[in-house]
């Protein structure tokens, strides 16, 4: 008969397991989506897998047909990061939600919106349930919003008694459970819509919510814990432990098999659900692992990166290979002033002729061009109408007045620049890398 074993080193088992798994970790290898300016903040994803949604700090969305590591389409509407996204089961309808308290539903078929509300606050958690006509959206400011789908009138807004909502999701019921930040749960259910107190689900901040199967919550929190709870009544039946690091993301495999979970230091842990343990870790990303989507037949895991890239693994992937990465033109020229400075516009602005717009218009080519010009860029209506020119005189007094001042009622996030020599600095820059001929472009071309 064996001995027993220690209680202390019973609890350090899951911790010990994840340790051994750590030691064969691997980057993720599989395809890479980049076309974002910024941090990825959000995924949402078709159950076929055929349409994958992200939303950047770059106050983006993009849509994506994820096998071909094409874009179907980028979306413009909000004009501060994209916190959280979700999409419906069939891939026509998302929601998305962002730091400038704005919530937009979006028809995804016909690439357009369907509506957009000012909330107050930035939001930070959305939901959808497309088979009662209903949206969700979590904000800043404690509240959780009920809105109708088809035209965003708002249905009922709930108070959390000081507890900002981090993680919403409807359950197959209609059930709406809210996660805060002080670690409570929450549910809204009933017409009209009632907030009621479900219970303490750890005493932390609760990070995600997924629906491991249709009896099964798994809920993150910041000390690294999954803590698993049996619906309805939401029973603790267990815990996941070991990562080194806040969790920040959470993802479960239909059918119940896995869940997948994405902490502050760029790690992904796949686990098992059935044996409760870790199965494989990843460490696809330089920096916070933001969100996480499982998609399609082979159910394809897909993670959103504090390094703007978005990365799938997926059973049966090659193992990875060292891969060349772009050298960007600020890179190339690291060492000089200029572009030192214009690393705190690469978020939202490319330089290169094949760059494109992100959150602001592409710079290629910027002087001598007409403010307002650039096609496909759905500039404010302030800065479209301005007459300005860009010029050496004109990018000059932007930075020196500010945005605020000089194109007032524009959505440029700029800040001033008040060193003269800082400006003379970046417009020398500008002009040499965005200007290859080493001339001006024609007036209004």
């Amino acid at each position: 008969m064996s001995p027993p074993v220690p209680r202390a080193v019973a609890r350090l088992a899951p911790t010990l397991l994840l340790a051994a798994t750590l030691l064969s970790a691997q980057a993720a290898s599989g395809q890479e989506l980049r076309a974002h300016g910024g941090p990825v903040r959000a995924l949402g994803a078709a159950a076929d897998g055929g349409l994958l949604l992200s939303g950047s700090f770059d106050t983006s969305l993009i849509a994506w047909r994820p096998a071909e590591a094409m874009v179907l389409h980028r979306f413009q509407g909000h004009d501060g990061a994209v916190n959280a996204v979700a999409v419906d089961r069939g891939g026509t309808v998302a929601l998305s939600g962002g730091e400038d308290g704005r919530l937009i539903a979006w028809d995804l078929a016909n690439a357009k919106e369907r509506f957009r509300r000012e909330l107050a606050a930035k939001v930070l958690a959305v939901a959808l349930d497309t088979s009662r006509g209903l949206a969700a959206a979590g904000t800043g400011d404690g509240a959780v919003h009920l809105l109708t789908l088809a035209d965003g009138a708002v249905r009922a807004r709930l108070e959390l008694d000081g507890e900002r909502p981090t993680a919403l999701l409807f359950l197959p019921d209609g059930e709406l459970l809210v996660a805060g930040h002080l670690g409570g749960l929450r549910s809204v259910a009933g017409e009209p819509a009632q907030l009621r107190e479900r219970r303490p689900a750890s005493g932390f901040a609760i990070t995600d919510l997924a629906l491991a199967d249709d009896r099964t919550l798994a809920a993150s929190a910041i000390d690294g814990t999954i803590r698993l709870f049996a619906l309805p009544e939401l029973e603790p039946v267990g815990e996941l432990t070991g990562h080194e690091a806040p969790i920040s993301a959470l993802a479960a495999e239909p059918g119940g098999r896995r869940l997948a979970s994405g902490d502050l230091k760029g790690r992904i842990v796949l686990w098992s659900l059935a044996d409760k343990r870790a199965e494989r870790v990843l460490e696809p990303h330089a920096g916070p692992v933001w969100d996480l989507a499982f998609t399609g037949p082979r159910s394809s895991l897909w993670s959103a990166g504090n390094d703007a890239v978005v990365r799938r693994w997926a059973e049966g992937d090659p193992p990875p290979e060292p891969t060349a990465r772009t050298v960007t033109v600020a890179e190339a020229e690291g060492g000089e002033r200029g572009a030192k400075l214009f690393r705190a516009c690469r978020a939202c602005h490319t330089l290169e002729p094949d760059g494109g717009n992100r959150a602001g218009p592409t710079l290629f080519r910027l002087f001598g061009r007409p403010a307002g010009s650039v096609p496909g860029y759905p500039y404010s209506e302030a800065l479209a109408r301005s007459g300005i020119v860009w010029t050496e005189e004109t990018v000059d007094k932007l930075f020196a007045l500010g945005p605020e001042t000089f194109t007032p009622g524009s959505k440029m996030p700029l800040q001033r620049m008040p060193d003269p020599g800082d400006r003379a600095a970046l417009i020398a820059y500008l002009k040499r890398v965005t200007m290859p001929e080493g001339r001006t472009e024609e007036r209004g071309r």
